[in-house]
């Protein structure tokens, strides 16, 4: 059997290679593999960079609040830190990725400039669709499902 050295008191002992292909002979017994877990690590926390005893082998921050902020910076990324009007031109700082315009004002005259983004107006108004003249009621009742 091929020697290797223990990881915890440096002593050397004898393993199966398959053992030692599948990197489980690491230590000569288990007392000195309960040693070896009992250790403390320090790392650094990769969102806020403080010092913290590492509990678990995969530990990268230091509390779920420091986790949750890397999650959701990796997710949501930056907004630009400039972006040009879409409607006036005027350079302003997005406060997400989504903002297209620097204002409500541009933004409600690119709407009414396209004709609308069409998810509320209203058909019957517009005379796309003619009253019912063999109806009860020619007015017209509004739709729940439909918004109008």
């Amino acid at each position: 059997m091929p020697l290797v050295h223990c990881r915890q008191c440096g002593k050397s002992f004898g393993a199966k290679p398959g053992r030692i292909a599948s990197g489980r002979a690491k230590f000569c017994s288990r007392e000195c593999a309960a040693a070896a877990r009992r250790l403390t690590r320090t790392i650094q926390c990769e969102w806020c960079h403080k010092p913290v005893p590492q509990r678990k082998a995969m530990q990268r921050f230091c509390s779920r609040a420091c986790a949750a902020s890397a999650a959701h910076a990796a997710t949501h990324g930056k907004p630009p830190t400039h972006r040009a009007c879409r409607t006036c031109g005027a350079t302003f700082t997005p406060a997400n990725h989504a903002d297209l315009h620097c204002s409500m004002q541009c933004r409600i005259s690119d709407m009414q400039g396209r004709g609308g983004n069409g998810l509320f107006e209203d058909p019957w108004a517009s005379g796309a669709i003619p009253p019912d003249r063999y109806g009860k009621d020619l007015y017209r009742t509004p739709d729940v499902w439909l918004g109008f």
